[in-house]
This record gives structure tokens, sequence and C-alpha cells, in this order.
């Protein structure tokens, strides 16, 4: 029976990672600090706020509250990808880009999608600022680059979520107002600290504490045997 006292030691071993990728799940994620902005969307169009760098150990909780239904993204690009984003955005924009924050990298990448033929977009243009900031041109954006899409609701007056991302990543989030009035945005956002990416470890939790449980079982009814109290 030597195996089965082998096979239920590592059980326990086993088990005893599992349950402590559990408590690091249960800890309550640390609140450091956290912003907020307050305007409105004009109809069928977009904002877009940058929220900042993050990685999967500090990572944010937003919420989204407005006057009417609208569409929330949290978006995400790598920093390499940024780079190429804003070189790209250069070279289409030679006379234009240098003049502008990086504020305008995602909405200037969605733009050139939606009108590839424009060449020199001029933000003191009313119309051009309006087809930039256009529902539209966001769904265009979108619909090309799907894979910086980090999290996308259903349509809703009110929004809550944390994101732990799973790469080092710069975050926008864009609200949407696809109506015909005017909404009231508030979004506040409240930067997290954690032990560990809640979501990538309560399933290997489970896992462990699972085959743990089901190694060690053996062992420790043979011991209740031995000690004659089974």
């Amino acid at each position: 029976m030597r195996w089965i006292t082998l096979v239920g030691r590592i059980g326990t071993v086993i088990l005893a990672i599992g349950l402590a990728l559990l408590v690091a799940w249960l800890i309550p994620s640390g609140s450091s600090s956290w912003s907020g902005v307050s305007q409105p969307v004009e109809p069928e169009q977009y904002m877009i706020s940058e929220l900042g760098v993050y990685s999967p150990q500090t990572a944010f909780r937003i919420s989204v509250e407005s006057s009417d239904n609208v569409r929330v993204y949290l978006v995400g690009v790598s920093p390499d990808e940024l780079n190429d984003w804003i070189a790209l955005l250069r070279e289409t924009y030679p006379n234009f880009f240098e003049t502008v924050s990086n504020f305008y990298t995602v909405p200037l990448i969605f733009f050139h999608e939606a009108y590839p033929e424009q060449t020199s977009p001029y933000l003191g243009d009313p119309q051009t600022e309006s087809r930039i900031w256009d529902v539209a041109v966001l769904d265009k954006g979108l619909q090309t680059h799907p894979e910086i899409i980090l999290w996308g609701p259903p349509p809703s007056s009110s929004f809550s979520h944390e994101l732990f991302p799973a790469d080092v990543l710069h975050i926008w989030v864009i609200v949407a107002n696809p109506s015909d009035g005017t909404v009231a945005v508030d979004t506040k956002v409240w930067d997290l600290t954690t032990l560990a990416p809640k979501e990538r470890v309560i399933r290997p939790a489970i896992l462990f504490i699972s085959i743990g449980i089901a190694l060690a079982i053996p062992w420790l009814i043979l011991r209740k045997l031995k000690k004659g109290t089974f």
C-alpha cells in the first residue's frame, strides 16, 4: 500500500496549492485611486477616454451611468501595436498627426479605415470633427480591428466591470450614443491591485482542489482503517 501513501501525500500537496490559489482569489482587489469624467455625447456620436497602461497585476474597475441607453467598449492595444498605429498615422497624415496628442490615435485609425481617401483631416472643421466621432466610423473601426475589444456588453444605461488584462495594454473606454438625442454620461474608474489575476486563478484552483481530494481520499481512508477508527 505504499503507492497509496505516496499518491495520497502528493494529493495533499496539490490540495494545499489549490486552497492557496482559492484564498488569493477570495482576497478583495485593493483600490488605490479613482478618476471620473462627466460629459454629454451628441446624437449618433461617440466619445473616447484613455484610461492608461494596465497589466495583469494593475487592473481597474469601471462604472458608466448614462441618461439613456448607450454602447460601451473597453479596447486595448499593445505598446508595439500602438507604435505601429502611430507610425501609420504619421505616414498617412504627415502634416497633421504631429500637431495633435496621442489621444487621437485610436479615433484617427478608425477614421482612416472609414475614409481611406481622406489625406489631411482638419480638426478645426466642424464637419471633419463630426465625421471623426460618427458612430458609423466607430463601427467600421471595430469591425476592422475586433481583436482590440476587451469588453463590449449589450446596450444599457448602467455598466460596471472589472478588467484584468492578460498582457500589458494601453486601454481606452468608448461610449457610443446611437440615439437621436444627446445623452449625459458619467464615467468613473478605480485602479486596482491584486495578488493574482482573478480570472486566471479560479479555474486552476478548482482543478487542483478536485485532483488533490481525489488523490488524498484513498490514503485518508487507509489511515483510518489502520487506526481502527473507520
